[in-house]
């Protein structure tokens, strides 16, 4: 990929890129990849701001050993200090205290868009993202990433606790507890680990309990920590609106020591070199799967996939409308087939009621047939009818609502179904769906089955 220049008449007119990483580790590697990318495609001079706070009492030595020049200023201290620059933020908030106007760090389509519409020959770049934009190739965050250098102290424990804990490929449990609570719950991690007694698993939690009842069993592995995740105001929830150092208010109340952000990415690290269960959303979960994906620490591989879903994890990407209907389909069917039925039909008729009207079309269809596949053709004809009337085209649905019409004996109904199956008629028809149509073609006594 080649480099875009700017013209420059003296060295010194080099353009600079100030990475601003806050937060946890998750988001301040999600800030420092993505910036050391665009400096790297873009040749842009790097300096770093690392603030020591609540949300990551560690320097930013204490976790690389990249020769990068870094500052510790938080974010207020630095208002009114980059009017002059190009903003690119995550959010509002962070414009604020910064007395700038917003400029969304997101809001590009390519690097080539950023290059025409975000760059100049005279404007210093502010970044301070929270996530890896997705305009951002990923081969230059690979490579970013592959650049950063571990500190020796953190690299060797995850060295010595991967070779003398695990001889084999091993699963991963992230259990977020504190202040954001996803991840598999605990009744969900004692279902996973008893219904795969022969797999190995290592699981990493901000809360020690939940460590330690997962870890219980011989086949689980939790590495014992000093320093853990504390509140900052001990008297209240993990979830209390809390304001750190610089002001800002969250539903946070989290106070992470340097000892802690070290045992913490210790952690990650180790996870990243797990097949982990589950999709929690959580930043530290994403950047664990990425390390792991393309700078893993030590050469181990990753033991095949289990095909096993947290209800929890699965309701919240429907709530936040993450999933897509098909991929939630292929979960839900794996469900069922592992026997949790219940939970599978459930899922579905969440992703019903919160899904968009084309989205709902499918989600209707897919139900209905799952429900048909469970002995209940009223409640699936309902389910199917509702599909068919958004994407009316659908011939699967009207064949499928003609076969749950006809087992609760509905037959003049589905008859009607019936017909509208040579309006929709479709050259992708699969073979199960012409033996379903000439099966029921025999049963309503119609003539010219396919």
């Amino acid at each position: 990929m080649s480099i875009y220049h700017f013209p420059k008449f003296k060295e010194e007119m080099r353009k600079e890129i100030f990475i601003f990483c806050d937060g946890g580790i998750g988001n301040r590697i999600n800030a420092l990849a993505s910036g050391l990318a665009l400096a790297t495609h873009f040749d842009l001079e790097v300096k770093v701001y690392w603030p020591i706070n609540t949300w990551c009492g560690a320097p930013f030595q204490d976790i690389f050993q990249n020769a990068l020049e870094v500052r510790t200023d938080s974010l207020n201290s630095l208002a009114g200090k980059y009017v002059n620059a190009k903003m690119m933020l995550h959010d509002e908030m962070g414009a604020q205290f910064l007395q700038v106007p917003f400029e969304s760090a997101y809001a590009y389509q390519s690097l080539e868009d950023f290059a025409a519409r975000g760059l100049s020959a005279s404007e210093d770049i502010f970044f301070y993202p929270a996530v890896i934009p997705e305009w951002i190739p990923a081969q230059l965050i690979n490579d970013a990433l592959r650049s950063l250098q571990i500190s020796a102290h953190i690299a060797d424990a995850v060295r010595h606790f991967i070779s003398t804990t695990f001889n084999r490929p091993f699963h991963g449990l992230h259990l977020r507890r504190t202040d954001l609570r996803v991840g598999l719950t605990d009744s969900e991690v004692l279902t996973l680990v008893q219904r795969y007694p022969n797999e190995v698993f290592f699981v990493c939690s901000d809360d020690p309990q939940a460590e330690a009842l997962a870890a219980a069993h011989p086949h689980v592995h939790a590495r014992p920590k000093a320093h853990h995740v504390e509140k900052q105001t001990h008297d209240s929830d993990w979830i209390s609106l809390s304001k750190d150092q610089e002001g800002r208010v969250s539903y946070g109340n989290i106070q992470r020591s340097r000892e802690a952000m070290i045992e913490g990415t210790i952690d990650l690290l180790i996870l990243a070199h797990s097949e982990m269960v589950g999709f929690s959303g959580s930043t530290f979960q994403r950047m664990a799967r990425l390390l792991g994906d393309v700078a893993p620490l030590v050469p181990i591989s990753r033991p095949a996939r289990l095909p096993y879903f947290s209800f929890v994890e699965m309701t919240q990407q429907i709530e936040r409308q993450l999933i897509e209907p098909m991929l939630l389909t292929q979960v839900c069917q794996t469900m069922a087939q592992n026997g949790d039925n219940t939970q599978a039909l459930e899922l579905m008729r969440l992703a019903f009621e919160r899904m968009s009207d084309p989205q709902r079309a499918e989600i209707a269809h897919n139900l209905g047939v799952m429900l048909l596949n469970q002995n209940l053709p009223r409640q699936a004809a309902l389910y199917l009818a509702a599909g068919l009337a958004t994407q009316p085209q659908m011939y699967s649905g009207w064949l499928h609502l003609a076969y749950s019409q006809i087992m609760y004996g509905e037959e003049i109904a589905a008859r009607e179904s019936f017909q509208q199956l040579y309006k929709y008629e479709s050259p992708s028809t699969t073979a199960a769906e012409v033996s379903l149509k000439n099966a029921l073609a025999a049963r309503l006594g119609i003539a010219g089955n396919m």
